[in-house]
């Protein structure tokens, strides 16, 4: 079971720990206010009311034990970097901290932030795609320079083979998966001799810049 730290309890973190509870992860949620943490009760692991901002209280709830811990603060900019300060000290294995803006994320990073989240900007990112290739069900950024894309099959791949398209050759990606909504399975690591089906979405791993590429080759005429 994935143990799962949670510092910052607003609608972001409530959402993310009933979510993350439902998958089966064993989640310890952590805030100040007693309103929120009460409203958890009976639904995640270990709600506690506390002051996350004191070192010596992480440490006694056995933060640093989780397997990933994630900072939602709101625009608490100066709290949310001392807590990811405090998380880097602890040992903390994995860190994800929810920021403002470019310049927030970019102190969280300095200070032992393993991953940064900015909402607004991923979601506006997010929408863009959509509005411009319809077809781009999701995208993922892994890194500055590596992310995922869900692409729903184009008519002109329909009916051919893996091998055929030739989309690792052209493209310099790697298809990861095909993903069959009406059926509800995953095909994953497809091999060459796979065909692409109307319904196929496919999953995509590569460099930001190649993505770009195939998601344009993807784009009907």
């Amino acid at each position: 079971m994935k143990k799962v730290a949670l510092i910052g309890i607003g609608k972001f973190g409530t959402t993310l720990a009933l979510s993350l509870s439902e998958k089966g992860c064993d989640v310890l949620a952590i805030d100040q206010d007693k309103d929120r943490i009460d409203a958890l009760k009976d639904k995640v692991t270990q709600p506690v009311a506390a002051d996350a901002l004191d070192k010596s209280v992480l440490e006694k709830l056995g933060v640093h034990e989780a397997d990933v811990v994630v900072v939602s603060l709101g625009g608490h900019i100066d709290s949310s970097v001392l807590a990811c300060l405090y998380l880097h000290e602890l040992g903390v294995k994995r860190i994800i901290v929810k920021a403002v803006g470019e310049d927030h994320a970019k102190v969280l990073k300095a200070v032992g932030a393993h991953e940064v989240l900015i909402p607004e900007r991923d979601e506006a990112l997010r929408l863009a795609n959509t509005i411009v290739s319809p077809n781009i069900l999701e995208s993922i950024q892994l890194s500055d320079e590596y992310g995922i894309v869900e692409v729903a099959a184009p008519g002109k791949y329909f009916f051919k083979t893996l091998r055929k398209l030739e989309i690792r050759r052209k493209f310099e990606v790697h298809v990861l998966g095909i993903h069959k909504p009406l059926e509800g399975s995953l095909n994953v690591v497809p091999p060459p001799d796979y065909e692409i089906r109307p319904d196929d979405v496919l999953i995509v791993i590569g460099e930001n810049r190649n993505l770009e590429k195939f998601k344009a080759n993807t784009q009907e005429k």
